[in-house]
């Protein structure tokens, strides 16, 4: 706990100096006036829609552990995402809010051992940062066909990340995990891990790796949705090219929550389009804000 402590308190501090950084030379006055015009029910069908995406990701990771999930099993496991989302904002990073979440599960589903729930958790996760790494590398690749200005470095680091993610995939579909666990009889106690990782189940990754490009798309709408709320009419193109890429360099265990890095990266890229610094600050921070709200009705859940 006092390691964890001492994470947020750095991560608050970096948070700080990030956000005084992107706010530097803005009328942060101005831009709270801005938001706090926004129509409460903007705020209502945006973290609406924020609770589909949470929805979406309860069904991806329903289908790992169960296959074929019925409604009321993908709003179990719905309900047990957002958990995760709020202890996240507890924890160093959101894989802290993985290390909890599963937990939530156990009373309702006590056919299915404590060890399958919780690596479904990190499985689910690698699945989904597949489809980050996917969307960012196809982001970098249709930017540069369309001249958009990405730093070369970009390129590269996520190439890499692609290449990572192609090994994942080539040892899953390529290793049979029975045979090798039955041959080894010291990797017994791994046969719950990589229960989701057999032969018989790989249609399963294939499925959750559809869903969750499906809730990348999905997610992009997000900041456009943010945008005309705001009164900010952003270029779904724009949006397209530059938020995977700004998704995943936030994936970093570097801010809390994502506030300072989220704005100075909005900044950064949008502006290289003609979008002016206050008007990126106001969707980033609003953004943000609906983030923590959103994670915020995961401990509504937890209390009721």
């Amino acid at each position: 706990m006092k390691k964890i402590l001492n994470f947020k308190i750095l991560q608050f501090l970096f948070s700080g100096l990030l956000i005084y950084w992107a706010f530097r030379k803005v009328d942060v006055g101005g831009l709270l006036q801005e938001m706090s015009r926004v129509e409460w029910w903007w705020v209502v069908i945006l973290l609406g829609y924020m609770a589909i995406s949470v929805l979406i990701g309860g069904w991806r990771w329903a289908i790992l552990v169960l296959g074929k999930p019925k409604l009321r099993q993908i709003l179990d496991f719905a309900k047990a995402a957002y958990a995760g989302a709020f202890f996240a904002l507890f924890f160093p990073t959101a894989l802290g809010g993985d290390l909890v979440k599963w937990t939530t599960l156990i009373k309702k589903y006590p056919e299915i051992s404590k060890m399958k729930l919780a690596s479904s958790t990190l499985i689910d996760r690698i699945v989904g940062f597949s489809a980050f790494v996917t969307m960012a590398i196809s982001s970098l690749l249709l930017g540069k066909i369309l001249k958009y200005n990405f730093p070369a470095y970009l390129m590269w680091l996520f190439l890499g990340l692609g290449g990572v993610t192609i090994i994942f995939y080539v040892i899953v579909f390529r290793v049979d995990f029975e045979k090798l666990l039955a041959k080894y009889q010291f990797l017994n106690k791994m046969v719950e891990v990589m229960d989701m990782l057999k032969k018989s189940h790989q249609d399963r990754i294939l499925r959750c790796y559809g869903i969750s490009l499906m809730a990348q798309l999905f997610w992009l709408c997000q900041v456009w949705l943010v945008g005309q709320a705001l009164g900010v009419m952003m270029n779904f193109m724009d949006i397209l090219i530059f938020m995977p890429v700004i998704s995943l360099i936030l994936t970093l265990p570097i801010s809390w929550a994502g506030f300072g890095m989220r704005e100075n990266l909005f900044v950064y890229f949008f502006s290289t389009v003609g979008y002016q610094p206050e008007q990126m600050l106001l969707v980033s921070t609003f953004l943000g804000t609906l983030g923590v709200l959103n994670a915020l009705l995961g401990g509504l859940l937890l209390i009721f």
